[in-house]
């Protein structure tokens, strides 16, 4: 059961379980969507909500305290449990309530929700904020880029090229555009049956500021066709004219003149130079600062 789903018949139970993370780590999503799996096909079981940010909030829905009792003493459930009190939680809090009354409201245009998630067309493709079912194409795509892309990127764990990581990467995009934190927009061929380029706005601060860092790259095989710079120039000005970003902020090692020459073509003026700024496939490296302005 999610927040849209049918409700099953009244009463029922809800266990609310509140925690904060000391730190969030990619294996402890993993293993909480486990047990959201596994516990889905317990008995009793009738649905799940999740709400993530600072404070991680997960309510999950059962027939009887019967059923719930059973899980609490599931020994995957119990496993996970004692891993997070020892690596990952700060503190937590569980309460478990009987739910005898509920009502609430459905918007039934939806199509109206969809045009909320960004999509255009470009020259040769579609560029576009992934959705669930498009996991599979990122999984993919870091995958035949691995080789290509490990001297631009920080070292990357063997988990990081799992279609399960795909999957949380996709849910983390969607997550952070409807919080305004950041936007990821892929650029996929015609039939969007292929990732062809990758762009990510993220860091997005609003008030005084209006501005997000930028992060890029393109598949080999497609390297030197201009695929990057037709993706960042739909996306720039998508960011400028939906969101109201006026200050892009992009930054790429001395050595990586590709980057630099798309970065000019596209209006981005240097700013200056950080040393040590970012480790790259194990080495701290300087970078170049750049910004687009569009006030």
């Amino acid at each position: 059961m999610t927040l849209y789903n049918e409700k099953p018949p009244l009463p029922y139970y809800a266990v609310i379980f509140t925690s904060k993370l000391i730190q969030s780590e990619l294996m402890h999503s993993v293993l909480l969507d486990k047990m959201i799996d596994l516990a889905s096909i317990q008995e009793g079981f009738l649905g799940v909500e999740t709400a993530t940010d600072d404070i991680q909030i997960l309510i999950s829905y059962w027939k009887d305290l019967a059923s719930i009792r059973a899980w609490k003493e599931h020994t995957f459930h119990a496993r996970v449990q004692s891993m997070s009190k020892e690596f990952w939680y700060e503190s937590y809090d569980v309460k478990v309530v009987k739910v005898e009354r509920e009502y609430g409201f459905k918007n039934l245009d939806g199509d109206l929700l969809r045009q909320k998630i960004p999509k255009m067309p470009t020259n040769r493709g579609t560029l576009m904020l992934l959705e669930k079912q498009h996991a599979p194409l990122l999984h993919a795509y870091v995958k035949e880029n691995k080789a290509f892309f490990e001297p631009w990127e920080p070292l990357r764990h063997e988990s990081y090229y799992s279609m399960e990581t795909a999957e949380l990467r996709v849910a983390e995009m969607q997550k952070d555009f409807r919080k305004d934190k950041g936007l990821v927009l892929c650029l996929l061929d015609k039939s969007e049956s292929e990732i062809l380029a990758y762009s990510n706005y993220s860091a997005i601060v609003r008030g005084v500021f209006q501005a997000c860092h930028l992060g890029y790259s393109v598949s080999e095989k497609y390297q030197g066709q201009g695929y990057m710079k037709e993706t960042l120039a739909a996306g720039i000005k998508y960011l400028n004219e939906e969101m109201n970003i006026n200050r892009i902020m992009a930054n790429y090692m001395p050595h990586n003149q590709k980057s630099a020459m798309v970065l000019r073509s596209l209006g981005f003026e240097e700013e200056g130079k950080a040393r040590n700024y970012l480790k790259i496939a194990g080495n701290w490296e300087d970078h170049i600062l750049t910004a687009l302005t569009l006030r």
